[in-house]
């Protein structure tokens, strides 16, 4: 879809996408048919934002796509080909979820100077607004910190939570940036469940 379209003309596009009528989707938010075609031939303005995120609600979009915000996103060499998608991937890893079973998963874990400095360079990366950097890199990054959380033992192991709980708040400021809540909501929570064990 073009950046070029107004408010209305985006939401006639996902109304029809969804296949909804004008009557269905202007009742689901309140309003009439006629407001509705207003909206969508421009012939008034939608300008408050708690009607355009009802809107987009009931649409199943995000605000941003309504409002046709530019992606803080950018696909480039740094963020590989696959980046949200691989990032919601690996928090739903099975190894992220539940601890039965993972002792010897197979793979070394990574020494905690290497994650310490993974870590802190993904944090560096996020501050100076390398968002596509970061999201291409977080998910090998909580398969790495993961993996040290299991593996190791004692001291060693509150080191490696404690990294795997930064770990998780960045994926979970970083997926909050992009507008994908939901997947924050997990990554704070597994962040959480992560230093409490």
């Amino acid at each position: 879809m073009t950046t070029k379209l107004t408010i209305g003309e985006r939401v006639a596009w996902y109304r029809r996408r969804r296949g909804m009528s004008q009557e269905v989707l202007a009742g689901l938010v309140g309003r009439t048919s006629d407001w509705l075609g207003k909206i969508e031939n421009n012939r008034i303005e939608l300008d408050r934002l708690s009607v355009i995120k009802s809107l987009a609600d009931v649409l199943d979009v995000s605000l941003g796509d309504l409002l046709a915000e530019p992606s803080l996103l950018d696909w480039n060499s740094e963020s590989g080909l696959e980046t949200v998608p691989a990032l919601r991937s690996a928090l739903m890893e099975y190894r992220g979820i539940t601890a039965l079973g993972t002792a010897g998963a197979g793979q070394e874990p990574p020494d905690l100077a290497g994650l310490r400095r993974e870590t802190s360079e993904l944090w560096d990366a996020y501050q100076g607004s390398r968002f596509g950097f970061v999201t291409g890199r977080l998910p090998a990054l909580l398969e790495h910190a993961q993996a040290a959380a299991d593996e190791f033992d004692g001291q060693d192991q509150e080191d490696a939570r404690h990294l795997l709980g930064l770990t998780y708040q960045l994926a979970a400021t970083q997926l909050t940036k992009l507008g994908e809540t939901d997947l924050a909501w997990i990554a704070a929570e597994r962040g959480l469940s992560a230093t409490r064990s």
